[in-house]
């Protein structure tokens, strides 16, 4: 049985009173406020009535009469208990004081606790002098349990406080407490903040456990200006424009606009910046975001122009890093308002970008750099000057589209680089090259207008899937075509198939992917030497093996006979004069069984026997292999 909560006596009240008073007196002595009271004030004192709030409770105990814990004494009454509603009623009586947590009284005509001693009837002598033995083991068992229990906190705001019967008149304040043990908060719980750590990539590569692991650490990207690649270049654009990259130093900008809250604020804006845009002499910086760190910059500026499709837009300085992307453009009027006009955000499946577009104090002629101008430049190195146009991986090499990217697989540019200003002329143009650069279409290219004399097109290494695009010029009277490398070839499972379709597209062509097209009725053109890539390795050790044994002495040449099948046939062509005149006598004997190359006369030698008997007529031979012709005739696994 728990204790009942009973007050202490009105001389306890009245000591505590004063030790308070004497300590607050000693805290404003220290402190040069006021004096330190003398004896006759704390005598004084003692006749006031105490005004201490009911804080503590003793474990008191009256005689004769049986107090239940929702009641309290005073006096010769019982005055019942309200507890703080929501916190368990055992909870609030196994504390060893009230503090933060205190009963209500009922108010009402019973008298207060030390609400107003003079007229409240204080406790009697009796009360403190006589106890209950029951009562006594109860209120011992009650404060052994004390120091067992944590307070009523999740949070460890209270705090709970060790004391016995003999701390009672010591206890001068509640400040004088110290907290016996306090409940940690769930913060405390978890531990100190670790510092976030850098992932790693660790690679265990060893195929024994006692060899160590070795681990590969993210580096941050090296600067474009000191990249080896840029550096070592040969290119003509990247040696010229190197040393001039905007990116080593910091670039001013002048104004930013990119994506806002508010669309009225962005129209705003947009109309100041069309008033700049005008200007051509400035460079614009863009910035963009938002994308996956494994993308290139290729994925990033192909997703741009797929956006802004129809607008001239030529990137160049393009500073490129995982997170973040820059490059400057010029004079790209109709594109910039684009941008604004999407809200600065491009979006493709879950990716979306954000762009932000500053003004610079960066000119054209700072940088000596404009963009048609080195277009126009680069054309010209690729040129013959006659018939030929080389454009083969066009401004797609790791140097050259850090400075200027324009892809030609965007049927805009395509139509743009046509009609740039420049020393080809392309209406005379017989061969052209346009290998490697991932083209979809022709159709900006008009190659029927353009080049109505071209003869020869590679195409080889796009992204050609059907014949769509060969359709768009398909008036050429083209005579050598490639097309490999390309999706296109793999949907021809047949070559007899694939060479007629695009024999119907270009009734002229005569080579297919470097193959020549024999034509019915068309002889095919004279060859020294004709050896499928399978009767190579025949040809080769029949060479190796046939003719030093030919040119052993007549008598030895018997060996030979286990070179020749059953059925083997040998003929022997010579010409005319041979035959006949007389300084080639020495031959004759060779000649027998001969045949003359015009007349066709003579016969042939059939079996291994045979042939062996005739070469041993024949007299001592020697060959010189570099005059050897090599046609054969028929090659298989069976009959060689």
């Amino acid at each position: 049985m728990n204790p009942p909560p009973f007050m202490i006596t009105l001389k306890q009240q009245q000591n505590i009173q004063a030790k308070l008073e004497e300590k607050q007196a000693r805290k404003l002595q220290t402190r040069n406020i006021i004096e330190v009271p003398t004896n006759s004030d704390k005598k004084s004192t003692d006749n006031k009535p105490s005004q201490l709030s009911p804080v503590v409770h003793s474990k008191l105990e009256i005689p004769h009469r049986k107090i239940t814990n929702d009641q309290m004494v005073s006096g010769n009454h019982a005055i019942p208990i309200h507890y703080p509603a929501g916190v368990p009623k055992q909870f609030v009586i196994n504390q060893g004081h009230f503090g933060a947590i205190e009963p209500q009284r009922v108010s009402g005509n019973r008298p207060r606790i030390f609400a107003n001693p003079a007229s409240a009837n204080p406790p009697t002598a009796d009360l403190v002098a006589s106890t209950n033995t029951g009562q006594n083991v109860s209120a011992q068992h009650a404060n052994d349990n004390v120091g067992e229990r944590q307070v009523y906190s999740p949070t460890g705001l209270y705090e709970s406080f060790k004391r016995n019967e003999d701390d009672l008149e010591d206890f001068e304040s509640l400040e004088d407490y110290e907290p016996a043990e306090k409940r940690q908060s769930a913060f405390d719980r978890l531990g100190p903040v670790a510092q976030a750590k850098k992932p790693k990539l660790t690679i265990n590569l060893s195929l024994s456990k006692d060899q160590s692991v070795r681990e590969v650490v993210e580096t941050e990207p090296v600067p474009i200006y000191e990249d080896e690649r840029i550096l070592n270049s040969t290119d003509e654009t990247v040696a010229k424009h190197r040393d001039a990259w905007p990116w080593k130093n910091h670039v001013v900008t002048k104004k930013t606009v990119t994506l806002r809250p508010s669309k009225t604020v962005m129209m705003m804006e947009q109309e100041k910046m069309e008033e700049i845009y005008d200007k051509d002499t400035a460079f614009v910086m863009i910035t963009v975001t938002g994308y996956p760190p494994t993308w290139k910059k290729e994925d990033l500026l192909d997703l741009m122009l797929e956006n802004l499709s129809g607008k001239s837009f030529v990137p160049c300085f393009i500073d490129f890093t995982p997170k973040e992307c820059r490059f400057f453009v010029l004079r790209v009027r109709s594109a910039l308002l684009a941008i604004h006009w999407m809200g600065f955000v491009m979006r493709k499946d879950d990716v979306e970008l954000v762009l932000s577009i500053s003004t610079t104090t960066i000119s054209s002629n700072r940088l000596n750099f404009i963009p048609r101008m080195v277009l126009k430049r680069r054309l010209a190195m690729n040129y013959d000057g006659e018939t030929k146009l080389d454009l083969s991986n066009f401004t797609l090499e790791y140097d050259v589209s850090h400075f200027i990217y324009f892809p030609l697989k965007r049927v805009s540019n395509q139509d743009e680089l046509v009609r740039i200003q420049s020393d080809i002329y392309w209406e005379y143009l017989t061969e052209l090259n346009l290998s490697h650069n991932n083209i979809t279409s022709l159709e900006g290219f008009k190659l029927e207008e353009t080049t109505p004399k071209l003869k020869t097109l590679d195409l080889s290494y796009n992204l050609i899937q059907n014949i769509k695009p060969l359709m768009q010029c398909r008036k050429l009277t083209l005579k050598k075509l490639f097309l490999e490398g390309n999706p296109l070839c793999t949907d021809y499972t047949d070559p007899d198939r694939y060479v007629k379709v695009m024999r119907t597209l270009y009734p002229t062509l005569r080579e297919l992917d470097g193959v020549p097209i024999v034509l019915k009725g068309e002889v095919p053109p004279y060859l020294k030497n004709y050896c499928p890539e399978g009767a190579k390795a025949v040809v080769e050790k029949f060479l190796e093996v046939y003719f030093p044994l030919l040119e052993q002495p007549p008598d030895d040449r018997d060996y030979m006979f286990s070179l020749y099948a059953e059925k083997a046939v040998m003929t022997i062509t010579y010409r005319n004069r041979i035959r006949y005149e007389h300084k080639y006598k020495d031959a004759w004997n060779v000649l027998m069984k001969g045949r003359v190359l015009l007349e066709g006369k003579g016969g042939e030698v059939c079996g291994g026997e045979a042939i062996v008997k005739l070469l041993g007529r024949w007299p001592s031979l020697q060959h010189d292999p570099s005059t050897f012709t090599v046609d054969v005739m028929l090659h298989s696994v069976s009959v060689q």
